[in-house]
């Protein structure tokens, strides 16, 4: 390269002329400031330290800059987005309303507002989705400001200059300048959202730039709030935003650039790297951002699956809770949704990951004894790994043995292809089971009539919907808001709040109306009545099929069958395993649905409710782990005649269905069994072990024999044969041994933040 012009011999005038540009630039928007370097695991990063204002408008690039940091909300259409690209956690927007802006705006005795730095980093976009960078050309020096720099640019994407001294050397004063334009390149937040928020909702209010913006349909959130703040006299009178500036470290990856450049992947990495020490995500969040595990990545791929435009015949995105903020949740939270992202992940957990024993012994309670290896080869089997890729795997410098391929090692750049082949067979057939089978398929139908129905073009009529049906976040901003509003109603009587007729509470007391209003269509849509008799049923009814344990034993009873299979039929396909799904969607549908409407027959949908008369699920608290009995209720519920037919053509015959269902019945009598052992402890304290034991067999055996007889089709003789032949044999021993890696019922979950129960977390709530 040929040497670069001197660079200024004063340099104090370097500094006073860094500003003013003397040649014409082909990037529009640019930020300068001190440059440097760090490594990370997302690869190395260039960053240049610098800042953004508020005050009035000026072409200075600090005060541009408030202006261009971006939200990921507002770079990317939430109706196309893909959850691979998510980058952040969801907008606090009440948070930045009652937080961070009045932090910004009051004075204090103690000095002037001060943020830590916002973290940005510059991302690939074209026309709004995430693209690649071109790969960079050659360096060039260049004289701009009186100062001499070495460039180098990526296409029309953006360019790093870098000022140099008269040898051609980096300057030791490190000056930089990343230049960029906005149509194929933009700022997107990675940390200090809520930071950057606050600035651009003070910006945008005061400079009327609300109207137009990718933001506008959070303006509610903030315009109010901000005038209400510089109206104020006394804080008017003391507060110069031109003095309001935030630190803001601008990165870039260098080496992420070209077809194989995945800088968004490498943003998501970073993301989690910089906030790993900090407050630590959701559980949610951490699902949607981490590539760490394979599980994740192929969780996040259900998702994508149900945005696709062609994905009517499964249930609508909007029936999943992925946004929830909490750290740990593991129900959905939300009266609209019927499953959750921690649902999702748990029945990819136990179908592909296993380990098998749990899909092939349906004896297995879950316990916390899990080997990584055998996890990993049952997972390299379930999806045909060997079929994927040759003996090793070339990616990004990494050679990956396909035979060591896991959970927590495989080849990032090759995520897509198992991610491909999990979506076309295992999250295609979990996605037809929560979509079709009759409870879960009517939760969905109601909710589309909700959203067809719609009424009302109000602002809070058009939040409160957008808060159950679109926009990822708004529902937790909207609750939080109004619990602020009336946590200052109790606590500060007198004080100038916000009127109860905002449009911010109006709509969440829309949300709170609309639930009783949801629980009618859906009541329809499942028994066909909207009596008030009939909501309560279905509403009962809900409270178990909306748990993890009952839709975890759906997905697994999936995977228990599909192993029965594989052990009987030479010529299975994993491509089958979709219309595998179909089948037993329908079988349960047809319990589902047997002699409805016929009198006083027992009506089925309603036969793994708590509150019917003689029900079968006698299981006192709904955790997780539970998932292995409900296992057993939906392979009773495909044994009855008009079910099995719609599966029998998958199976050499029915014996080894039968012993499947028999292993299953008897875990099931003899958690009951002990379960009324507890019971009867407490109640006959005069009786000995034997005595109690021998009581709550009889009552147990009891119970289940009533259930099985009223609901699930089971005659009276064929339960006593069963009995006969030994099911209560060595029931006492169950429940303290299980091959030494059971865990004890008082256990069950090892998970401290999972939920006790379902009705637990209700009643918390």
């Amino acid at each position: 390269m040929a040497a670069p012009p001197s660079v200024c011999a004063n340099p104090g005038k370097a500094v006073t002329v860094l500003f003013r540009s003397t040649v014409k630039s082909t990037f529009r928007d640019y930020v300068q400031g001190t440059w440097g370097t760090f490594s990370t695991p997302a690869g190395r990063v260039e960053y240049i330290m610098t800042k953004a204002r508020l005050g009035e408008e000026s072409p200075a690039p600090e005060r541009l800059l408030t202006q261009h940091l971006s939200p990921v909300r507002e770079v990317m259409d939430a109706d196309v987005l893909d959850f691979n690209q998510l980058l952040q956690r969801d907008l606090d927007d009440h948070r930045v309303a009652t937080g961070l802006i009045p932090y910004l705006l009051k004075n204090r005795a103690t000095g002037p507002a001060f943020f830590p730095p916002i973290m940005a980093v510059l991302l690939p976009f074209r026309e709004g989705t995430p693209s690649r960078f071109p790969v960079f050309g050659e360096a060039e020096t260049v004289e701009d400001q009186d100062l001499a720099w070495k460039q180098v640019q990526a296409g029309d994407a953006f360019a790093v200059r870098r000022v140099v001294d008269a040898q051609g050397d980096y300057h030791p004063v490190n000056l930089a300048q990343l230049r960029w334009n906005e149509h194929a390149s933009r700022l997107v937040v990675l940390d200090g959202q809520h930071r950057a928020m606050a600035l651009l909702a003070i910006d945008r209010t005061m400079s009327h730039k609300w109207r137009g913006s990718k933001g506008e349909k959070f303006r509610d959130f903030y315009e109010k709030q901000v005038q209400r703040y510089l109206a104020d006299e006394a804080i008017a009178s003391n507060v110069d935003l031109s003095n309001v500036e935030v630190p803001v470290t601008v990165c870039w990856f260098p080496d992420r650039v070209g077809e194989t450049g995945h800088a968004h992947e490498a943003a998501r990495t970073l993301f989690v790297d910089v906030n790993k020490e900090a407050k630590a995500p959701s559980e949610s969040r951490i699902i949607l951002l981490s590539d760490a595990e394979l599980v994740n990545v192929l969780t996040r791929s259900m998702l994508s699956d149900l945005r696709r435009p062609d994905n009517d015949d499964l249930i609508p995105l909007y029936a999943v809770e992925y946004d929830n903020p909490d750290i740990n949740t593991t129900r959905p939270a939300r009266w609209s949704v019927m499953t959750n992202i921690h649902l999702l992940k748990e029945a990819v957990n136990r179908c592909v990951f296993g380990p098998p024993k749990y899909l092939r012994d349906v004896t297995k309670k879950i316990s916390s004894r899990e080997g990584k290896p055998e996890r990993d080869a049952f997972m390299r089997q379930q999806l045909e790994v060997a079929k994927l890729f040759k003996a090793e795997v070339q990616d990004e410098g990494f050679t990956y043995r396909r035979d060591a391929i896991g959970n927590e090692n495989f080849p990032l750049g090759k995520a897509d292809v198992l991610s491909a082949r999990f979506s076309e067979t295992w999250g295609r057939s979990i996605l037809i089971l929560l979509s079709q089978v009759a409870p879960y398929a009517a939760h969905a139908r109601a909710l589309r009539r909700m959203e067809a129905g719609w009424t009302g073009v109000e602002i809070y009529a058009s939040l409160a919907r957008d808060a159950l049906f679109g926009g990822v976040g708004v529902y937790w901003t909207l609750k939080d808001s109004y619990e602020h509003y009336k946590e200052e109603s109790r606590n500060k009587p007198g004080t100038i709040r916000r009127k109860p007729d905002d449009d911010v509470l109006r709509a969440w007391e829309v949300i709170e109306e609309k639930e009783s209003d949801f629980e009618v269509l859906r009541a329809e849509e499942y028994l066909g009545s909207t009596a008030d008799e009939r909501r309560e049923p279905s509403k009962s009814a809900y409270l178990v099929f909306n748990t993890h344990a009952c839709q975890l034993g759906l997905a697994m009873t999936l995977g228990s069958l599909w192993e029965l299979r594989k052990a009987e039929v030479k010529r299975w396909k994993l491509d089958e395993l979709p219309a595998f799904a179909n089948a037993l969607a329908q079988g349960w549908n047809a319990f589902f649905l047997n002699d409805t409407g016929k009198g006083k027959a027992r009506d089925r949908r309603l036969a793994f409710s708590k509150s019917v008369s003689d029900p079968i699920n006698q299981i006192p608290k709904l955790e997780t782990a539970r998932a292995v009995y409900f296992r057993y209720f939906w392979l009773q519920a495909l044994a009855s005649p008009d079910s099995w037919k719609h599966v029998a053509e998958w199976f050499d015959g029915r014996d080894g269905f039968e012993k499947m269902l028999s292993d299953a019945r008897k875990m099931y009598l003899s958690f009951c069994v002990e379960e009324r052992k507890k019971a009867l402890k407490t109640s006959r304290p005069g009786q000995t072990d034997d005595q109690r034991r021998n009581a709550a067999e009889e009552l147990a055996t009891k119970a289940l024999r009533k259930a099985l007889v009223n609901w699930f089709f089971v005659s009276e003789t064929d339960f006593n044969d069963w009995i006969s032949a030994g099911a209560l044999a060595g029931t006492e021993q169950d429940e303290a041994e299980d091959n030494g890696d059971s865990v004890d019922d008082e256990e069950v979950e090892v998970d401290e933040s999972r939920p006790l129960s379902y009705e637990d977390l209700l009643d918390d709530e």
